[in-house]
């Protein structure tokens, strides 16, 4: 009787301790909900956007993707088109050497996995477009941003359109981007050996990963009171050595093990001799060209071209496919304002967020405009998408000194410039 009476017991505790832990995650995820349902919401929407017509337009490769997707169809062994590959189209290495292969691997390695088609190569980037988007929200939060200042920087960079384009399409930008946010925010977190872990990542993408790090370096000198400098201590310069530190050994770890196994260098030394060798003489002669832009013209969304167009008439009614390397009007006439007011932010207040703003353009776009200047180095406008974040978070400082009504207007604006150019039109 006893025995009976302890089985029925635990059968009791055994249904009620189900019932009570779904309790608690369903009150851990409406507390989560509730506490940012906007950037949930807000995610939902993006996503919707970004996988919309994913596929569309079969068998066409948008932009870069002509060189990226086709070095993850040799890796793969796969057939390609002869005349976007510098190699041999059979050797199963990436024959695209003056970049690192990491973010070419990730497109072969979800290639491998749903096929080599259009979704597979583009998913990577859509999923890093919204993370992206997620890890803006987080740093503003953690400068001390408020939860709106956050909600309206992530909608800034959820709806510039040269963002959008590259959150789903396969290019290495937006790996780029999301490494160096995430860097970014294990730095700000103070997470220093996984934040130069993150930055190498971004360098195992680009070498422009390494402005990244550059950018926390200006960051911490925007923020040193002008009555200490120029005293250091440890204190004061360990999470950027450490920071430093874990990324240059990440990535040259990173890179001698992935050229070991998918390309034809033999040590990360002689593969970045010659990616800085290849960059260095990729010059311009005579004034831009084609596709090429001046650092200069794309303050004012100048050096716009197509990655993708194409019309289809169907039944009377024209639908026109238009992939543009543009951004949001609004969002690039606001960001010299925006950023203005961070430096004046920065001067008077030493505002973190506003610092932040300022570094991340200096460490991004600077380095660019020099290279124009000095190397007279070929440019493009989307050069500039590691540069939105930096205008997304110096528009919500500034959007938070003004009234909500202006606020309202300026995201209205942003939204009606991101829809006039959303790459899918129907007449």
């Amino acid at each position: 009787m006893v025995a009976s009476t302890e089985a029925a017991a635990e059968e009791r505790f055994a249904a009620v301790e189900p019932a009570r832990a779904w309790a608690r995650l369903r009150g851990a995820l409406l507390a989560a909900v509730r506490a940012h349902g906007a950037i949930t919401g807000l995610l939902a929407v993006s996503l919707g956007l970004r996988i919309f017509k994913l596929a569309a337009v079969a068998g066409q490769l948008i932009g870069d993707e002509a060189w990226y997707v086709q070095d993850a169809r040799v890796i793969l062994g796969l057939p390609v088109l002869l005349k976007n590959l510098p190699a041999s189209p059979l050797s199963g290495l990436d024959p695209n050497s003056e970049h690192p292969p990491l973010a070419k691997l990730i497109m072969a390695g979800f290639m491998r996995l749903f096929g080599n088609r259009e979704v597979a190569w583009r998913i990577p980037s859509v999923v890093l477009g919204l993370l992206c988007i997620v890890l803006l929200y987080a740093i503003v939060l953690r400068l001390g941003g408020t939860k709106r200042q956050a909600l309206f920087a992530a909608f800034v960079l959820a709806f510039d359109n040269l963002s959008f384009i590259h959150g789903r399409i396969a290019m290495l930008d937006i790996y780029l981007v999301a490494f160096i946010l995430l860097g970014a925010w294990l730095y700000l977190s103070a997470r220093y050996e996984l934040a130069g872990v993150a930055f190498g990542l971004a360098t195992l993408v680009k070498m422009n990963g390494l402005l990244g790090l550059a950018a926390m370096v200006l960051f911490e000198l925007l923020l040193l009171r002008r009555d200490r400098w120029p005293r250091f201590s440890w204190a004061a310069v360990r999470p950027l050595v450490v920071t430093s530190a874990f990324c240059a050994a990440f990535f040259l770890l990173g890179l001698g093990a992935l050229d070991c196994y998918w390309t034809e260098f033999r040590n990360p030394f002689a593969h970045i001799a010659h990616m800085l060798s290849y960059h260095t003489n990729l010059k311009r002669i005579g004034p831009p060209e084609g596709t090429e832009s001046t650092p200069l013209q794309w303050w004012l969304d100048s050096g716009a071209f197509n990655y993708l167009s194409w019309t289809v008439t169907t039944h009377g009614a024209k639908q026109v496919t238009l992939f543009r390397a543009a951004m949001n009007e609004y969002v690039v006439f606001a960001a010299p304002v925006a950023l203005f007011y961070a430096a004046q932010r920065v001067w008077q207040a030493r505002s973190r967020l506003g610092a932040f703003a300022l570094a991340m353009v200096v460490g991004n776009y600077v380095p660019m405009l020099l290279a124009w200047v000095v190397f007279s180095r070929r440019s493009y406008i989307f050069y500039m998408v590691p540069s939105v974040p930096a205008f997304a978070c110096a528009i919500a400082l500034l959007g938070g000194r003004l009234p909500r009504s202006v606020q309202a207007g300026f995201a209205v604006a942003v939204l009606y410039a991101f829809f006039f150019n959303f790459p899918f039109r129907y007449f």
